[in-house]
This record gives C-alpha cells, structure tokens and sequence, in this order.
C-alpha cells in the first residue's frame, strides 16, 4: 500500500562523509531527493542537483555516505551517478542505497567442520529472531572466520531477544536475501543507521507495533475511503508462487531419505505442491522447522497501494515502519491487517515534500523472478 502525505516545506539537508564517516561537505540546494527505507530489503536514495552547486561533485563520488536532515535512519551509501547537459541546463542525479547494501556485497559461507564441528557444511542457529538476524550479520560481515570480509566501521546493537524461537540454516546465499526470509518468517525487519558521532553503521532488527484493529488495541490505526485516510487505492494479489504443500527432503538415499509432507490435508484444486531439498536436518523436527519456513517463501502476496491523506493519521507520529495497521476496503469487503513494509520520502524544491507508504508484501517483477532461478540450496 502506498500512501502519499504532503507538507509545504522541503527542507532537505545532505550531509556527505567519506566511507569512513570523516566528514566532507554539506549540499542544501538538491533541487530533489527521494529517500525509501525497506522493512525487509534494501532501501535506496536519488538525489538530483545542478553541478555548479556546493557539495554536489562530493556526492558524485562512489562509496561516499550521505545523512539526510541528521537523521542516521535516513542514511546510504551513494553506487552510481550521471550528469547530463541539454540546452544550458545541466543536472547530476545520484544514484544510492541504505547500509543495507552492504548485505548485497556478502553470500552467507558457512564455517568449516574445523570451526564449527558438526555443521556439515551448512551456518545453522537456533534462538529468537532477532538472535538468529545478528548471528548472520556477525558471521557475515562483523565478525567472519575470514578477516578479509570483515566490513570496517560496522557494529551490531545490543541484543533484546526480540521475536520468536526458531531452527535456521543457510549456506552459500545472498546475505541480503537471506536476511529478507528470516524477517518475513518472524515479521520482524532491520536497518543499518549511520551514527556519524562514533564514525560507525550500527545494526539493528525493527520489532514493530501492533496497531491494527484488535479489540486490545484502544487506538487503532485505520485506513479506509470513508473516514476520509484515503481517497484511493489499488489491490493486487499474486498467487504466481503460491504453494500449499511442500515435500520436505532431508539427509539418506532414496527410500531412506527423511522426508515429511507439510500442508498434507490441503486436497484437490485447492493443493499446490513444491519439493523443499533441506539439505541434512539432524533430526524431523528440525526438517520440519525448515521445511515450514522455505514453505513461508512460497505463500500468495496481497498489495494494496492508496492515496493517504493525513488528515487523521501522520507517518512518525501516528504510524512507523514495520507497524502493523488495518486497511479496509469497501467495496470488496475487505479488511485487512497488514504491515507497513515500505517509506519513501521525496523533498522536491517547487513542489514540497511528501511519503509514499507501501503497505503488505511487494510484488514480484522480472528481477526478483530471475534472482529466484539462481537460488543455491
């Protein structure tokens, strides 16, 4: 779900460091920047400013950090830019992405049985959620057996043991990716924030709050055409893959192979069947952890995309990333509570500022259907 909310002021801030977080240079005169924060994946940022202004060849430069209005939650790492000139106007546009990036530069290598006895080539852990997230970004990125793929500047925040117990294993997969499943199995997402005063990225997972319409919640947040919170909407679902039963393979040969049917009393056109290869689960309860969470990959993804108007309820005040709200749509007698998984923040210079609010899961396209085929397993 999108929501758009607008302000008359589009104060925007950019503040540039270098990739170590020394300080470099200020740039107010963006004539645009849009800034998104993913609940489960990488956010990104582009920024548009006329060459001649202060600061903007400092962000034309890759690996360079930028904090926009001081806010370390509003933070990246600039990738790509371009600069074009057309009849006397000329324009940079900077191209980024959250600290979350640094996820995509990491695959998840599992330890040896020298480091790890036992691990039979896979990185397995059992805690909460928030145990399981932060045991990955150590192993990965914080703290890997290999020094060289340690990231410089990164910390991880202390751990509240926040979320459900759970089984998880992984090996050789996107760092990002595999962070994406595990906090959309848990409903628990995360975010890389630039603390400029320690000079550092500080990890940490976003347990959001409920307030959806529960009979326990007295201040429910609700979006819907007739209490004037939205003056339109789009709903999509997507069942391209979905599956309602999954064939759990663990470790043996042939007939004496482990395996456990989950979603078995699913029947006729109703059953939607997938083969989960889990590797070698050391006994069924754990091939049937695993097997329910590759299963959870596979579930339908219900989007709904509205014009907001912030008349009853405003972003960062009312609602944040990762809450939990109700969205009820009328005229398909739908009611729905859903998650916001998605913000995106744009400062333009003639036009203001406003948020787009994505709400429920993101549909898929040609690339995240093309990462799918490359899945290692």
């Amino acid at each position: 779900m999108v929501q758009s909310q607008r302000k008359h002021l589009a104060s925007c801030e950019v503040r540039i460091y270098d990739r170590y977080f020394n300080w470099i240079n200020v740039s107010v005169m963006a004539e645009s920047a849009q800034f998104t924060r993913e609940l489960y994946g990488t956010g990104r940022f582009e920024i548009h400013i006329h060459p001649d202004q202060v600061g903007a060849l400092d962000l034309a430069k890759r690996g360079n950090i930028i904090v926009i209005n001081g806010d370390g939650n509003k933070s990246g790492i600039v990738r790509d830019f371009g600069i074009a000139e057309d009849r006397g106007r000329s324009q940079v546009v900077i191209y980024g992405e959250t600290g979350a990036g640094l996820m995509r530069q990491r695959v998840t290598v599992p330890p040896t049985n020298t480091q790890a006895p036992g691990s039979l080539g896979w990185d397995r852990v059992r805690g909460n959620a928030e145990t399981v997230m932060k045991h990955y970004i150590n192993r990965n990125l914080v703290n890997p057996f290999d020094v060289n793929r340690g990231v410089p500047r990164l910390v991880i925040a202390d751990n509240q043991g926040r979320g459900e117990t759970f089984p998880w294993q992984t090996r050789f997969q996107r760092l990002s990716d595999e962070l994406a499943n595990i906090g959309n199995f848990a409903e628990m997402g995360f975010s890389f924030a630039a603390d400029t005063a320690n000079k550092q990225w500080v990890f940490d997972v976003i347990d959001g709050t409920d307030r959806s319409k529960r009979p326990e919640n007295t201040s429910p947040v609700v979006f819907r055409m007739e209490h004037s919170s939205i003056d339109g909407y789009r709903y999509a679902e997507d069942f391209s893959r979905h599956r309602t039963t999954g064939y759990a393979l663990g470790a043996g040969e042939d007939e004496n192979r482990m395996m456990h049917v989950l979603g078995a009393s699913v029947t006729g056109l109703d059953r939607f069947e997938e083969v989960l290869d889990l590797g070698s689960p050391e006994n069924i309860d754990e091939l049937i952890s695993y097997g329910g969470q590759r299963l959870n990959e596979f579930q339908e993804v219900k989007t709904v995309e509205a014009n907001a108007l912030p008349k009853t309820f405003k972003f960062e005040k009312d609602y944040f990333l990762g809450d939990l709200v109700t969205v009820h749509i009328s005229r398909l007698g739908l009611e729905l509570n859903t998650r916001i998984t998605s913000v995106t923040e744009i400062w333009q210079r003639n036009d203001g500022y406003q948020t787009d609010i994505r709400f429920g899961g993101e549909l898929p396209n040609v690339f995240t259907i093309w990462n799918r085929r490359e899945e290692v397993r």
